[in-house]
């Protein structure tokens, strides 16, 4: 697939070029370096799903039961509440963002973002001229970015948060909009990046389909999540609606939000690496994660025919992925992070690296500039 993207978009006619399958209204915006453009994609999907026989909370104290059930020391819950593999045929909405520099060439590089849950597609398009704006820096060096808010997140469509928002509609979906890709530029390789949950969802478009992307740059990812039963008491999640009425009144109580600043800075940051104004803007836009996606879970299978270039990026105290120390050895792997290598035996070209003094949210730490910095001369060097 990515070796056969020829169809041909001008950056000043790329507005017009989306209209042809965007539905709703086109943002756009300008800067002297890039341009950015703001739109909805309908996304028709055919995904396999699990039916779970589970209905939304009643209250927060169902809620908190539930989320505690699913962190005791060998957990049936989720045996408990499958009921067998379901489909899900839809279309959904999701608000995407495209950011193309100046001077992009028809054989660039486009990168493909998915970010992790209680987020949106600002965890890699933070303030504009911030350090923590991972797009600024792909853009920097000449690549085009798309990004998007995820099935269940921010803009894009929210529906069923138990049936219809789990692992497998969140994986058709982005395959779905790699697909869409060539319809919105010209470009010569595609880039998948991944943080956390997304990830995981990238590790498995791969295992599906190990001709995605040119090459692959997964963040804060181990092959097991060794704190996630840890995280997710952590998180001490709650219904939305209720604690974030502003922005989540009349949402269903499947999608939750973390329980505050606290929580927010166990899980997601290493203290005292991180600036608290980052900090505290991000958790007042905290974001959603649903029942459907905690009880669908996977253990990370492995992608046998994806062959290309692969970097993994995981802070050294990721509280997820590693419990805190991610500079542990792992079977015969130096690190838990180096220790994804297993899911990707055919991949000759397997590089890790581990920020130091840097938390689950690697773009929000201090480390983030040398971090992105790293990661962009590793893709220039690749492709």
């Amino acid at each position: 697939m990515v070796s056969s993207l020829s169809f041909k978009v001008s950056l000043t006619t790329l507005a017009l070029g989306l209209s042809t399958f965007v539905s709703n209204a086109i943002a756009q915006t300008t800067f002297s370096q890039f341009n950015c453009t703001e739109f909805f994609v309908p996304v028709d999907i055919s995904a396999q799903t699990v039916k779970l026989n589970l209905g939304n909370p009643h209250n927060q104290s169902e809620l908190s039961g539930l989320v505690t059930r699913m962190t005791y020391l060998n957990s049936t819950i989720v045996d408990e509440v499958t009921v067998g593999p379901s489909m899900v045929n839809a279309t959904f909405n999701i608000w995407s963002e495209l950011c193309v520099p100046g001077g992009f060439k028809e054989d660039g590089i486009i990168e493909f973002t998915i970010h992790g849950s209680t987020e949106n597609h600002t965890y890699f398009n933070f303030g504009k001229e911030s350090p923590f704006n991972y797009a600024e820096a792909a853009l920097k060096a000449g690549h085009a970015i798309f990004t998007y808010d995820g099935l269940g997140a921010g803009k894009s469509d929210k529906p069923d948060g138990i049936q219809d928002v789990q692992i497998g509609t969140e994986t058709a979906v982005a395959i779905a909009l790699v697909e869409k890709l060539p319809s919105l530029l010209s470009f010569g390789k595609v880039i998948g990046v991944g943080h956390a949950h997304g990830s995981v969802i990238m590790i498995g478009m791969l295992a599906e389909r190990g001709d995605l992307f040119n090459a692959t740059v997964l963040t804060s990812i181990a092959p097991v999540l060794f704190g996630v039963t840890e995280g997710l008491a952590a998180m001490d999640v709650k219904i939305a609606a209720e604690v974030v009425p502003e922005r989540y009144h009349g949402l269903e109580s499947s999608y939750a939000v973390s329980g505050g600043l606290t929580n927010d800075q166990i899980t997601f940051y290493h203290f005292p690496f991180f600036d608290p104004e980052v900090f505290l803007e991000m958790q007042s836009g905290r974001e959603l994660i649903t029942l459907g996606v905690l009880l669908t879970l996977p253990q990370n299978g492995q992608a046998l025919n994806y062959t290309n270039p692969l970097l993994v990026v995981t802070g050294d105290r990721d509280y997820f992925m590693c419990g805190g120390n991610c500079n542990v050895t792992d079977g015969d792997f130096p690190s838990r992070p180096a220790a994804v290598a297993g899911l990707f035996p055919a991949v000759n070209d397997f590089t890790v690296h581990i920020p130091e003094n840097t938390g689950h949210f690697v773009n929000y730490h201090f480390s983030a500039p040398q971090t992105f910095t790293f990661i962009q001369q590793w893709i220039g060097g690749r492709v």
